[in-house]
């Protein structure tokens, strides 16, 4: 049996691609994001309104964690953000996602309060949402994330915030 020409170029490109392209794969892994997202630099701001800033010990106080759209031509469709609290002076209650007006589903929901290992002092809750919606049915200007309530183990000022680094805090969206 022989192998005429067309055969064994054919046969050397089809090795070529075999061994190729695993080796292209390994060179350029973790390079490529390739999630559609629109341009949010600066378009979105994560805000935090508590209905009390002095507690009492045992007191419980209400947060509402919202993210405002600064752009009017921007829309959300999916945010996940971590939630820094002080542990030595609150307890997580609760943590419910506000869903209906723009968001249809939680993915990840994260509230056991867990120890935020780049900041001492601090546990975090996580929250992941993202909406189903078309494009034209999302909204903006300043939407509710989540509603978060916290109980003081003892009398003072606490603090609940966003990480610092900002690396935690992700909003994808679209423009009209």
């Amino acid at each position: 049996m022989t192998i005429t020409k067309k055969q064994l170029y054919s046969l050397i490109a089809i090795l070529a691609l075999t061994l190729f392209l695993p080796l292209v794969v390994y060179l350029l892994k973790g390079r490529f994001d390739i999630r559609p997202r629109a341009l949010l630099a600066g378009a979105a701001n994560f805000r935090l309104n508590a209905d009390t800033t002095s507690l009492s010990s045992r007191q419980r106080m209400n947060v509402l964690v919202s993210v405002e759209l600064t752009d009017a031509n921007v829309r959300t469709s999916g945010v996940d953000f971590y939630l820094l609290y002080d542990s030595s002076k609150l307890s997580l209650i609760s943590l419910s996602g506000q869903l209906g007006n723009n968001f249809t589903q939680t993915v990840i929901q994260e509230d056991t309060g867990q120890t935020y290992t780049a900041e001492n002092g601090f546990n975090y809750l996580r929250l992941s949402m993202v909406s189903n919606k078309p494009k034209v049915q999302l909204s903006g200007g300043t939407i509710p994330l989540a509603n978060v309530t916290f109980e003081a183990k003892q009398n003072g000022n606490a603090s609940i915030k966003f990480p610092d680094d900002n690396t935690k805090l992700q909003v994808v969206g679209t423009t009209l």
